[in-house]
C-alpha cells in the first residue's frame, strides 16, 4: 500500500534513536488516513506511546493556541491587529509603540528571538518583570523592515490577549476554541494526565514544559506551554483548513488573510502566525504547495496543511529526549512529509 513507506520511515527513525516517541497523523480531504504510534514515552521500561499520548507542542502553540486566538479576535473586532501596542500597553516606550499585533505575527516587529528570562525566576510577578523586559528590549532592526523569528513577539502577544480578554491565555484557548470544539487532549499544564504524556527532559516532572521561559510563566505562554495528541492537533488543523474553504469555525476572510504573507520583507516566509513553505529545505519537504502554512516546534514536533490538496500531517515526536542538540529531526521531518505527499496527493 502506498502508506506502508511513512510507516518504513518512521520505523526507520525510531530504529536509530532519533526519539523515543513519535505519532503521525496524516489526513485528506476530511478523512484520517494514517494514525500511527511508535516506541514509549520515555525509553526502555517505560509505557508503550499510542495514539492517545500527549505531547510537548513546543512553539507549534503558535499556531494552535495563539495565533487562531488572534483570528478571533480579529473577527470581532476587525482591524484590531493593526492596533499600536499602546493599546495594551500605554508605558511601552517611543521605539515600540507603533508595532502592532500584524508586526509581531509575522516576526515582523523588531524584536529580537530569545532571551533567557526565566533567569530572573518565576512566581505570580514573573509575568510582569517580563513584560518590562521585553518592552525595554533593543530592536534588532527598524518594525516592519525586517524579519526575526522571536520568541518575545508571541509573549507579548500571548500577555496582550489577557490585557485584551481580561483572562488567562490558559482559559481564553479553552473557552473561546478549544471547549467549542470538543478538543479535550489540547491543554496547557495537563500534571494530571501525566502517564500519557511523552517524556522530553530526563529528571524533569511529567507534564513539566519543556522550555524554560514557558515555564517559568507558569507553563502558560504565547509561543509555547501547549500540550496535544496528533489526534486533537489534527482536528484543529481540519477546523483551520475547512474554514479557508469557507466551511468552518473560523472567519473565512480573516484566516485567508493570517495565511497570506503580509510582505513586509520579500525574503520572509512567514504569513501571521504561521510558516509557509520555502523554495529550498523547507521543513515540510518538497512536494506541498504553495498554499500551504504550518510550523515547528523545538521539542521535535510539527505540523502542515495544505490548503490546495486538502491534506495535514501531523508530526510528532520527543525528539529533545535524546539531546538538544541532536538535531537529526530536521532531515527525518521533510523525508516523512515527503513520504506522506507522494503516498496521499493522487489518493
Amino acid at each position: 500500500m502506498p502508506l506502508d513507506a511513512v510507516h518504513e520511515k518512521m520505523c526507520s527513525g525510531l530504529e536509530q534513536d532519533m526519539f523515543t516517541a513519535a505519532v503521525l497523523q496524516v489526513i485528506r480531504k476530511g478523512r484520517i488516513l494514517f494514525h500511527g504510534a511508535y516506541g514509549t514515552l520515555g525509553g526502555q521500561g517505560t509505557p508503550e506511546a499510542d495514539t492517545q499520548t500527549l505531547f510537548d507542542m513546543a512553539s507549534v502553540t503558535k499556531i494552535l493556541a495563539t495565533t487562531p486566538l488572534w483570528m478571533l479576535l480579529e473577527s470581532e473586532s476587525p482591524g484590531i491587529i493593526d492596533e499600536n501596542l499602546t493599546r495594551w500597553f500605554p508605558e511601552a516606550p517611543p521605539d515600540k509603540s507603533s508595532i502592532t499585533p500584524r508586526h509581531l505575527l509575522a516576526h515582523a516587529s523588531g524584536l529580537p528571538a530569545w532571551r533567557p528570562y526565566y533567569l530572573m525566576g518565576s512566581g505570580s510577578s514573573h509575568s510582569a518583570s517580563v513584560r518590562a523586559r521585553i518592552l525595554s528590549e533593543v530592536l534588532a532592526y527598524p518594525i516592519g523592515r525586517g524579519c526575526i523569528y522571536s520568541d518575545l513577539g508571541f509573549m507579548l502577544l500571548g500577555f496582550m490577549l489577557e490585557k485584551e480578554t481580561g483572562r488567562s491565555l490558559k482559559e481564553c484557548a479553552r473557552e473561546m476554541m478549544y471547549e467549542p470544539l470538543g478538543l479535550e487532549d489540547m491543554l496547557f499544564r495537563p500534571a494530571d494526565r501525566a502517564e500519557r504524556i511523552a517524556l522530553t527532559r530526563f529528571g524533569d516532572a511529567t507534564g513539566l514544559v519543556n522550555d524554560l521561559n514557558a515555564r517559568a510563566l507558569g507553563g502558560v505562554a504565547g509561543h509555547a506551554g501547549l500540550f496535544a495528541t496528533a489526534d486533537a492537533a489534527g482536528r484543529l488543523a481540519l477546523e483551520i483548513m475547512r474554514s479557508y474553504l469557507d466551511r468552518g469555525f473560523f472567519k473565512t476572510s480573516v484566516i485567508r488573510r493570517f495565511c497570506a504573507r503580509p510582505g513586509f520583507t520579500a525574503d520572509s516566509t512567514r504569513a501571521l502566525g504561521f510558516d509557509t513553505p520555502a523554495v529550498e529545505g523547507s521543513s515540510c519537504g518538497r512536494f506541498f504547495s504553495r498554499r500551504s502554512v504550518g510550523h515547528t516546534g523545538f521539542t521535535g514536533v510539527s505540523l502542515w496543511m495544505d490548503m490546495e490538496r486538502e491534506a495535514i500531517g501531523v508530526l510528532l515526536t520527543n525528539r529533545v529526549v535524546k539531546g538538544e542538540s541532536d538535531f537529526r529531526i530536521k532531515d527525518f521531518r521533510p523525508s516523512v512529509y515527503d513520504a506522506v505527499m507522494s503516498a496521499v496527493v493522487d489518493e
